[in-house]
């Protein structure tokens, strides 16, 4: 029997994928990427926001009507949905076959053995989140030359928009030895660049170790001969602190690229999403990592439409994002989530005027992004190449681009490989992307 899996939402949720299949892998069963061919399909599903958990049903009941069919024996469903809905779904769904949620994903061959031998199964341990080591097996699906390692899971900071801790606990810690082990494991199987995911990486070792511990581990990852570009993603504004700047400053293989979702700017609204960090705070950051940090690359993520976001607060969020000038920058409209204290809030903002000022911090961004684009234009830069297009195109990425989220540089040349770490003459702004030449 062969196995396909459908992996929703974050890079967080693909490396759970990537260990299920690992698991399933290892006990001897078939792997395909093609649907066609599948005989059982797991959809490992988001439930972060309304559009997560509409898309996850969606998928769903397409991958049921496969099953309806004739065309699949089973259906399972795994991740956040599952956790966050574990008493509704089985009802709900009752053409699935069996439910796990991300603290049980180490079960997921015994639930597989279990309905194939038509026993429906639901697996719920209370158990937020399982946190694998560097021995588990796991099967990639990104691109060989790069890799998302996970090194924590769970969250403390408990923002009142979000249903994280809920769903997966709090947060806990991987060893610095066994991802240290695991980036050495993947640098020898042809990886370059490792990006560092959890909920909030900043926070990295305050379980384990008593403080936080980013900037050691960062320290020892750069000891690896193979890799080339360590990458950190999700650190909250409240866990950065100068020592960790410092190091991504000084080791060279460390990309000097910020991830830091402020979400929003307006004190009153900071205090209302229960950030426990004010404007002042977050300014004299940016501050202190653009002097420690020439040259980096700032991203940030914002939610617009929060309760008792006023036009005032709201102006006040577009023209600190005017002045500040993020080289990137998400911006989502916010969702009321059930059992959140947000939910509760009053003075809701219409659909409308959130979807009007998406479009319009994202219109000012655009313009922000093209005048340093245009900047760019006639200098070098390192390219990791991604995907190659045909014989003298390829696409990639600069280490102040995260994989999927961010910009793409196009390069012309010939014998441009997939893995490639070339450099590129910038030649031409594409709004969020560039286009150069092979050197």
């Amino acid at each position: 029997m062969k196995i396909n899996l459908i992996s929703l939402g974050c890079s967080k949720n693909l490396v759970d994928a990537e260990v299920m299949l690992g698991l399933l892998n290892r006990a001897g069963f078939s792997i395909t990427d093609e649907l066609d061919e599948a005989d059982i399909v797991i959809v490992n599903t988001c439930a972060f926001i309304k559009d997560a958990k509409e898309e996850a049903i969606d998928v769903i009941l397409e991958v049921l009507e496969l099953k309806k069919k004739g065309r699949l024996k089973k259906v399972i469903v795994t991740g956040c949905l599952t956790q966050r809905y574990q008493k509704e779904l089985p009802g709900l769904l009752q053409e699935v076959d069996g439910f796990i949620g991300p603290g049980d994903l180490d079960k997921i061959v015994a639930l597989l053995r279990s309905i194939l031998k038509d026993s429906r199964q639901n697996f719920f341990s209370g158990k937020k989140h399982f946190l694998y080591k560097h021995h588990t097996p796991r099967i990639s699906l990104t691109p060989r030359h790069y890799a998302y390692m996970k090194i924590a899971d769970g969250c403390n900071n408990c923002c009142s928009y979000c249903v994280i801790p809920q769903i997966r606990g709090n947060y806990e810690s991987r060893p610095m030895e066994s991802i240290v082990k695991e980036a050495r494991l993947l640098a020898d199987k042809g990886v370059k660049e490792i990006n560092l995911i959890s909920q909030d990486s900043s926070f990295y070792g305050t379980d384990i170790y008593r403080r936080r511990s980013l900037d050691v581990l960062l320290k020892k990852l750069t000891g690896i001969k193979q890799l080339h570009w360590i990458r950190v993603l999700y650190t909250h504004p409240l866990h950065i602190d100068r020592s960790l700047l410092e190091v991504i400053a000084a080791e060279p293989k460390i990309c000097k690229y910020i991830d830091l979702p402020i979400q929003h700017i307006n004190d009153k609204i900071l205090k209302l999403m229960c950030r426990k960090v004010n404007k002042h705070n977050i300014k004299n950051l940016i501050d202190m990592i653009r002097e420690i940090i020439p040259g980096v690359a700032l991203r940030t993520t914002l939610i617009v439409g929060f309760p008792q976001e006023t036009p005032r607060r709201f102006q006040e969020l577009y023209e600190f994002v005017r002045e500040t000038g993020f080289e990137r920058l998400g911006v989502f409209k916010y969702s009321p989530e059930e059992n959140t204290s947000a939910a509760k809030l009053k003075q809701r903002i219409p659909e409308r005027v959130k979807e009007r000022r998406v479009k319009d911090i994202m219109l000012l961004q655009q313009k922000i992004v093209e005048r340093k684009h245009r900047a760019m234009v006639g200098s070098k830069a390192e390219v990791l190449i991604d995907k190659v297009l045909d014989k003298n195109t390829a696409c990639g990425r600069t280490q102040f681009d995260a994989p999927e989220v961010d910009g793409l540089v196009y390069v012309s040349g010939r014998g441009i490989k997939q893995g490639d770490l070339i450099n590129v003459m910038i030649s031409e702004n594409l709004h969020y992307d560039l286009m150069g030449r092979k050197i």
